[in-house]
């Protein structure tokens, strides 16, 4: 018998670390135990994060060929996807935290685009936060992370300059990939319900008054009429600025004057880019339109019917980024207009949000109202306005008059 060269086996004759190297996704084998109880096991995907081999295995009693029914059937499972693979076999913080994210990417967890862009950065950022004590976060054992370790990170983000709304953003993505990890089977509890977070502080929206708004769309009327139209519907709605942008003409009911909001254009950054998704709380609501808003609408019918000679299509865009309304404006490209063309006035598109909250609420309108027409929970539309100088307060302090 012929030998290999240094120690090398003959050609044609593979060693067993050859072997596995070469086992591909499906392959599988069938190994005696002992008499009457067999071992069968199937090569499956990859772990997501290392790329170690993984293999799902059972036990059968009975003779080979049970063994192999068993095998074909492992097979089908894996093929169809059934087979409890489980998340990642390694063990570091920042494998959960990618696991997290590779999740959320696959469509598994519903993240609006926008939010998962928010996520891959959070991530990016904890997982290599170093700690007092000179440790790289990311680089913790899972099985070890306590809840002082997470406080460590906070005071670590504060000291690099986060601030805390960012840092409780960051600390809510670590509860989900904790959370994530627990029922994968990673560890046995979430130390991050522990940690305590960095108190937000919360200070007054800026609300221009009436005379600041007018003087704005004014000035940007004599620019850029769709901006002017788009900033008019805003300020009479209380829309968010995704919402308009995602409106349809299939949502828009001149007779009744009324539109209907259920999506929103969000950028998901690179690798999503622009989408058209439902509501910030994907639900609907029908809003009713002020003079003002009805005429910005009817303007921008009138614009496409110059151009095409017909009405503009259901499914086109009111506010689009072409001419025929099939592509959306950008979030981007609005922002950039708006700032070009609004002057000398520092109003933003959100402060038109927070002068149709408070005017509306200024006028005596109940908390609930208000919220359904901005498309708010009552608790939230409460956390940022309760503290202002409203009706109530007013008649309250009017009692008092000596």
């Amino acid at each position: 018998m012929s030998r290999g060269i240094q120690g090398k086996p003959p050609q044609g004759v593979i060693n067993g670390s050859q072997r596995q190297r070469t086992r591909k996704r499906g392959s599988g084998g069938v190994f005696a135990i002992r008499d009457g109880v067999w071992r069968v096991d199937v090569e499956v995907a990859r772990d997501p994060v290392s790329g170690r081999r993984r293999r799902v295995s059972r036990y059968v009693h009975g003779s080979k060929a049970d063994a192999e029914i068993a095998l074909s059937r492992l097979r089908v499972a894996d093929h169809e996807r059934r087979l409890p693979t489980g998340g990642t076999s390694v063990r570091s913080v920042r494998a959960a935290l990618e696991l997290y994210q590779q999740t959320a990417e696959g469509g598994s967890l519903e993240l609006a685009p926008k939010t998962l862009a928010t996520t891959r950065s959070a991530i990016r950022v904890m997982a290599s936060m170093e700690l007092p004590d000179g440790r790289v976060f990311g680089a913790l054992p899972l099985s070890r992370l306590s809840w002082q370790d997470i406080e460590h990170l906070y005071g670590a983000m504060r000291k690099s300059g986060r601030g805390p709304d960012w840092i409780r953003r960051c600390g809510t993505v670590l509860t989900r990939a904790l959370e994530l990890a627990r029922k994968r089977g990673l560890i046995d509890a979430n130390p991050s319900k522990d940690a305590v977070r960095p108190k937000s502080v919360r200070t007054k929206p800026f609300a221009p008054t009436e005379v600041d708004v007018r003087a704005v769309l004014e000035s940007v009327s004599a620019k850029d009429t769709q901006i002017a139209d788009l900033a008019t519907v805003l300020a009479s709605t209380g829309m968010r600025t995704g919402e308009v942008l995602g409106l349809k003409w299939a949502d828009v009911h001149l007779a009744a004057n009324e539109i209907h909001i259920s999506a929103a254009i969000s950028d998901g950054g690179p690798g999503v880019g622009v989408v058209r998704k439902p509501t910030k709380r994907s639900d609907w609501r029908d809003v009713p339109l002020t003079e003002a808003a009805s005429a910005a609408l009817h303007r921008q019918a009138d614009r496409y019917q110059e151009l095409f000679g017909k009405p503009p299509p259901a499914k086109a865009y009111v506010f689009a980024g072409d001419s025929d309304g099939v592509d959306p404006l950008r979030p981007d490209a609005l922002s950039h207009r708006w700032a070009q063309h609004r002057g000398n006035s520092s109003l933003t598109l959100l402060d038109l949000r927070h002068y149709v909250a408070t005017a509306m609420l200024d006028a005596g309108e109940s908390y609930r109202t208000v919220a359904d027409i901005l498309g708010n929970s009552e608790a939230t539309l409460r956390l940022h306005y309760d503290g202002r100088t409203g009706v109530e307060k007013r008649k309250a302090i009017a009692a008092l008059e000596l």
